[in-house]
């Protein structure tokens, strides 16, 4: 069940309170068409006993939102994602549209049973500093500290950090946070990733007894290469 609650922070969307064990992450499968019917067999059965999709952003690409994703997985667990910018035809950024409270904000706070799980899709970009992921690492803002700096990014306390943005699959514990990125269902990059559309990851936290764990599944192993768009 999924359940608004009032955040601290009015700019910010509400909390969505939700029960689940098992959550899919997903981000930037950059979909060719409106709706999303280029997203590879693969991502289905990879998230098919999931209880939760949480999108990370870039469904889409230039004019392209993608947003049919969502109804597409939605098909396998409720969904809930974030807001994001596309780089439009004309070279300029643009703010991709909410959809009620299953995309909304560019920033947001899922808590799951008592864990509080931040999503954005780029970490980089307001609300809130600039938080950097370099591989091997998270950076931010020197002489602030950590607990400040994601109080900023997402209006509260948050227990894991879920982002996109990079193509790379990310898992790190810094400050006792876990910071996670599933990387890319269809260009994903990284060591041993070639250019291009390919074959990619998606990811999946799982809760038990208070405690959280990341695994990253490979595509490779749930179907064939994601066809072209």
């Amino acid at each position: 069940m999924v359940e608004a609650q009032a955040t601290a922070d009015s700019g910010m969307p509400a909390v969505m309170s939700v029960s689940a064990r098992r959550i899919g992450l997903i981000a930037d499968d950059h979909n060719g068409r409106e709706d999303a019917s280029d997203l590879p067999d693969s991502v289905f059965a990879a998230l098919s006993d999931v209880d939760l999709i949480l999108h990370l952003g870039h469904m889409g690409v230039k004019e392209v939102s993608g947003r049919g994703a969502v109804d597409r997985l939605a098909q396998l667990a409720p969904v809930l994602g974030v807001r994001d910018y596309l780089r439009g035809s004309d070279g300029e950024q643009h703010l991709t549209p909410a959809d009620g409270h299953r995309i909304a904000g560019l920033t947001r706070v899922v808590d799951i049973d008592g864990v509080r799980i931040g999503l954005v899709h780029n970490l980089e970009i307001a609300p809130g500093p600039a938080i950097l992921s370099p591989t091997g690492g998270i950076t931010y803002p020197e002489g602030r500290d950590l607990d400040w700096v994601l109080t900023e990014k997402f209006g509260g306390p948050v227990d894991v950090v879920a982002f996109g943005g990079s193509h790379r699959a990310v898992t790190m514990n810094v400050g006792g946070r876990l910071f996670v990125n599933p990387g890319s269902p269809t260009y994903p990059k990284g060591p041993g990733r070639s250019s291009g559309r390919g074959s990619g990851t998606v990811g999946v936290l799982e809760l038990a007894n208070g405690t959280v764990s990341f695994e990253l599944l490979e595509l490779s192993l749930f179907g064939t290469e994601p066809p072209l768009s």
